[in-house]
């Protein structure tokens, strides 16, 4: 009769344990945040992505600076002159005095010791070519930096659904351990007390405990890794290292995992290396452009109006001092004849660094379609391996059955159902694990034809 207690106290623990491995990823709180909070969270937190809007709004300022280059350009100044001695002045003699001699020369301070002049300036540029080249240069660089944030929200993007699944795929393990380890617990205290009746040998109890002593020292090591997980995911979402993050359960049921995902997208073309790219490569035309517009004329009209005054001592303060004014109005035009082939040489560097950019354009096609089959490679072998580990899980779940079943009846020795429960495990994790191969691969899928934002939707 004692050994039919036993018995079913460990068909009781074996039976727990089943059930507590249907569920081995539901959260221990309320606060559970699935994949799409986690990315928005990131899109809105994260660091870099912060940087890359400033960037942003750098080069929205950048391109009104050069915009308003092109505007009139007013400016006061002021001047004030004493001088100690004043200048000397040689002229031909008998240019004032008829009688001396004209071979001689004379020597005269012109001027007075001390004036002060004040005005305002206006330039205005009328025409340059540079200008112009400058303005679409302006306008490119903005839309290349919004093009760069773009790319690095796809980048975080990726980075926080991998780390995502890897966190729940390290969660599945660890829950599978544990459960293992709460039946092992439990049938090690049952097998104690058969050793203990002459019941069951001291060498199963001694197996019992060294697989004990294993699943400890791998949940250890499991449970380091996710919370090393968890904090790179905050890392990446922005958020405090104190914040409490609980992850949603992942959906086993893959029939239609992949009904969202078009397989048969292949254009490469819309991701935002090739768009940033291309960009840079317009940013290079343009700077040829730009050198090359050094061989055209310019031309900017100006205007100054100023006010001067002159004494022999400082009382400019006095109201009754006189204060003459004058203006100018010209035309400045400078026509660029001669540089030493400066820019000739320019040009062709700037034409060197345009080829290098089409070799990389060329390199990133093939480096781009080279992750396109891999990914499509990786999916298609990830959902046939997933196809074969639910069908061994299938198999293991009939094998624990079986073996239950039989040494309910006696006719099993206890290592048979233990070999059974800890093959089902495997079984499970390795399902698990595999399931989280799909997802992976369908982010893999995704980031390779530019299309990565859709993975949370």
């Amino acid at each position: 009769m004692k050994l039919k207690i036993i018995l079913y106290g460990a068909m009781f623990l074996f039976g727990m344990g089943h059930l507590y491995a249907q569920n081995p990823n539901r959260p221990d709180s309320d606060r559970v945040m699935d994949l799409d909070k986690v990315v928005q969270t990131a899109l809105a937190n994260n660091i870099s992505i912060k940087q890359k809007f400033l960037d942003e709004k750098s080069a929205q300022h950048q391109r009104k600076e050069i915009v308003g280059s092109g505007l009139p350009q007013l400016r006061g100044y002021g001047n004030y002159n004493n001088f100690i001695d004043i200048f000397p002045q040689a002229i031909p003699g008998g240019l004032f005095d008829p009688t001396q001699d004209p071979n001689t020369i004379s020597v005269l301070n012109f001027g007075v010791p001390q004036s002060i002049k004040a005005g305002l300036e206006v330039t205005q540029l009328i025409y340059s070519h540079s200008y112009i080249v400058g303005l679409k240069a302006a306008k490119t660089s903005q839309e290349y930096y919004y093009l760069l944030s773009r790319q690095n929200e796809e980048d975080v993007i990726y980075d926080v659904v991998l780390n995502f699944y890897n966190v729940k795929a390290a969660e599945l393990q660890a829950d599978n351990l544990r459960s293992n380890l709460e039946r092992l617990n439990r049938l090690n205290a049952i097998v104690k007390s058969q050793v203990e009746n002459d019941l069951a040998r001291k060498v199963d109890l001694n197996r019992i405990k060294v697989n004990m002593t294993t699943l400890e020292t791998q949940l250890d090591n499991i449970e380091i890794g996710i919370e090393q997980g968890l904090n790179y995911l905050k890392l990446l979402m922005g958020v405090p290292m104190d914040t409490p993050l609980v992850l949603e359960a992942i959906d086993f049921d893959m029939d239609h995992a992949s009904e969202n995902i078009d397989h048969n997208y292949t254009d490469i073309y819309g991701r935002a290396d090739f768009k940033v790219l291309d960009k840079v490569t317009e940013l290079q035309n343009l700077d040829i452009r730009n050198i090359r517009s050094g061989y055209v004329p310019t031309l900017a009209a100006f205007f100054d109006l100023n006010y001067n005054a002159f004494s022999t001592e400082f009382d400019f303060l006095n109201r009754s001092h006189n204060w003459y004014r004058g203006a100018l109005f010209g035309l400045q035009l400078n026509v660029p004849i001669f540089d030493g082939f400066q820019r000739k040489h320019k040009i062709s560097q700037a034409k060197i660094s345009a080829d290098k950019l089409s070799m990389d354009r060329q390199n990133l096609n093939e480096a781009a379609m080279a992750e396109y089959l891999t990914a499509t490679k990786k999916l298609e072998n990830s959902f046939r391996g997933l196809n074969a580990q639910k069908e061994n899980l299938k198999l293991s779940e009939e094998v624990m059955y079986q073996s239950e079943q039989l040494y309910k009846e006696g006719l099993a020795p206890l290592t048979d159902l233990l070999d059974a429960e800890l093959a089902l495990r495997e079984a499970r994790s390795s399902f698990y694990n595999q399931t989280v191969n799909v997802k992976t691969a369908q982010a893999d899928l995704l980031k390779s034809t530019g299309r990565i934002k859709e993975i949370s939707k």
